[in-house]
């Protein structure tokens, strides 16, 4: 069986996926990455924080750098803590059902298991109330 050739990632144009199949980089490190670019050399790459020498030179192999003026990619960033003076109201506002469920098969197998619930618990009411 043959290998196919393993191409280095740009560090410069690199998704946060894309980043994230190198050895040695989680989600982390590669919003790290991505948030201090653009590189003008590799050994740039410490200032990073989490990237030493050490992690730089375990790196090196996987990593490339063909364009060195690249602009910074947009990083979906988790949202900021809100102060107290920014603290929602009471009231419902927008909210989404269901966020937490990524794709259609998750929501549709999660909406059988609510329904599936209810349909059972009248089964039980109507079986409680038939024995009276």
């Amino acid at each position: 069986m043959t290998e196919a050739p393993f191409t280095p990632v740009d560090i410069n144009r690199a998704t946060l996926i894309e980043l994230t199949t190198i050895r040695g980089i989680g989600p982390g490190l590669a919003g790290g990455i991505v948030d201090h670019r653009p590189y003008e050399t590799i050994e740039d790459l410490v200032r990073v924080p989490g990237i030493n020498q050490t992690k730089l030179l375990a790196l090196r192999p996987f990593i490339t750098l063909k364009e060195k003026k690249a602009q910074p990619s947009p990083r979906k960033t988790a949202p900021k803590p809100q102060t107290d003076s920014e603290a929602p109201s009471a009231g419902l506002g927008e909210t989404e059902t269901f966020v937490f469920l990524e794709d259609r098969n998750e929501r549709q197998d999660a909406l059988l298991i609510i329904f599936g619930g209810f349909i059972l618990g009248l089964i039980i009411i109507m079986l409680r109330r038939s024995r009276r």
